[in-house]
């Protein structure tokens, strides 16, 4: 269910692309939900905004007043014109003149006014296909069951970002209920819809052409818990529900990174650059090296790039060396433009990087006072002194024993200390936390402690560290404990 949860989160964004707003959703209503909650629906024309702002990130936490030409109506809407006014928090939709939407509107009765929510189904004409057919079926679509959704090809194209690339037609998608399965395809819109299926629960499996896969599905209506991987939507009478798909090319560069002394190295990131055109700013795709030194650049549209290594030139202890690029050069004139095509899976893509400043290895243990380890959180390291090219901090998080292994650069001054954060809602019974929150300002909920600060002097490798808290093991509340 994680990825569901994270392509909720995005559903705002891309409902959106061009207004770059976005917030956390905790769930997505279906278009008969989102009708029955409504004021009024309706497709308009923005003809005026206020005030007037060029760039779309400024609008995202303004106040916006937006008017509006009403197009066509199904439900409420019996003005010409219709007066958003949208509030500065980032759910809320913001709008830009020329834009032709579909809009789920409320009315406040209160300060009769009215408002678009975040987390509704109100988006742009363009991408409102699965609702304007369940709108154009009315009245009759209300009284019957329906599943449907929308798929489309979405890619994290350099010089746009996340982009739509195109609205994915003729896909089977099976309806998987407990008793039976139902087949339909996508229209030209990349839409399914089915009506008139049994009251009950359905799993929705879109049949992905090769060289494509799912990014993430964005399921709609009353969702039923599964697996984590899979997810199914129940229906009731006269309900509806069911599911978008984002899917993207399933291509991938693959390989490891070795350093001058012919070593794998973990904890190295690299990104994908563009070769031959500008890059936007949200144009991402990265991925740092496990234990073994292994990376995997995925879902890459298709195009030529080079691998960049360290992108910000900064000198650590876990990357010892300015940016590289693919196959292993400081230069980038010098680097390997890497052509990939949609689907492509292309291994074998080592890196090996010229040279790079020596290291040592700090080894040693986190601890409560008890002598109880301290698993999976922070230790770091901060140099004393600032120098232009080389990062100053280092961190790691301990294992379950409470054990870390940091790699610095020799010849770094600095102090060693564990960090975490203490929140009171966390711990059952717990005096001596307590006793720090509100040593913090008097009423805290939450505060940073500290161990002991260890002074280093990184000449050589050093072993049997112990970083110890102020205070004892307290066992934390699981999640569902009051």
């Amino acid at each position: 269910m994680k990825k569901i949860l994270i392509a909720i989160a995005f559903l705002l964004l891309i409902s959106s692309e061009q207004s770059v707003w976005a917030c956390s959703c905790g769930g997505w209503p279906s278009p008969c939900e989102a009708y029955a909650a409504a004021s009024a629906v309706f497709t308009g024309y923005v003809r005026k905004i206020e005030p007037e702002l060029k760039a779309p990130e400024e609008a995202t936490f303004t106040e916006q007043t937006a008017y509006v030409q009403v197009e066509r109506a199904f439900k409420g809407a019996k003005e010409a014109e219709i007066v958003f006014h949208q509030p500065s928090h980032n759910c809320a939709p913001k709008f830009r003149v020329g834009e032709r939407w579909l809009f789920y509107a409320s009315y406040h009765k209160d300060t009769k006014t009215w408002e678009v929510y975040g987390c509704g189904r109100s988006s742009r004409i363009e991408q409102a296909h699965d609702d304007l057919l369940y709108l154009e079926g009315l009245p009759q679509s209300l009284t019957r069951t329906r599943i449907s959704g929308e798929i489309s090809q979405y890619e994290d194209m350099p010089e746009k970002g996340f982009t739509r690339v195109k609205d994915m037609a003729g896909v089977k998608v099976k309806i998987i209920g407990e008793k039976k399965t139902y087949e339909t395809y996508t229209n030209a819109n990349g839409v399914y819809e089915i009506y008139d299926l049994p009251i009950g629960k359905y799993a929705i499996e879109p049949e992905i052409p090769p060289g494509l896969k799912v990014r993430f599905p964005m399921p709609f209506g009353l969702m039923i818990p599964s697996d984590g991987k899979t997810f199914k939507v129940e229906l009731q009478a006269r309900s509806c529900a069911g599911s978008d798909f984002v899917i993207c090319s399933d291509s991938r560069i693959s390989g490891k990174v070795f350093g001058a002394n012919g070593e794998v190295m973990p904890r190295v990131c690299l990104n994908l650059w563009p070769a031959d055109k500008p890059a936007d700013r949200y144009f991402r795709i990265f991925d740092c090296t496990k234990a073994d030194g292994s990376y995997a650049l995925e879902e890459i549209p298709p195009g030529n790039y080079l691998i960049m290594v360290n992108d910000d030139g900064k000198i650590s202890g876990d990357e010892p060396f300015p940016t590289a690029y693919y196959p292993g050069v400081f230069d980038r004139e010098k680097a390997t433009v890497i052509t990939i095509g949609e689907g492509r899976k292309m291994d074998g893509y080592d890196i090996h990087i010229p040279s790079q400043s020596e290291t040592i290895l700090i080894q040693g243990v986190l601890l409560y006072s008890d002598g109880h380890p301290v698993s999976k959180e922070a230790v770091l390291f901060k140099a004393e002194e600032e120098n232009p090219g080389i990062e100053r901090t280092y961190t790691i998080v301990t294992d379950a024993e409470g054990r870390f292994t940091l790699k610095i650069l020799r010849g770094a001054v600095g102090f060693l200390k564990g960090e975490m954060y203490l929140y009171e809602s966390k711990y059952s019974d717990c005096p001596y936390i307590k006793a720090l929150l509100l040593k913090k300002d008097g009423n805290a909920l939450m505060t940073k402690a500290e161990t002991n600060p260890v002074r280093i002097e990184a000449n050589n490798d050093i072993k049997d560290v112990k970083l110890i808290y102020p205070f004892p093991f307290c066992p934390k509340k699981e999640p569902n404990e009051k």
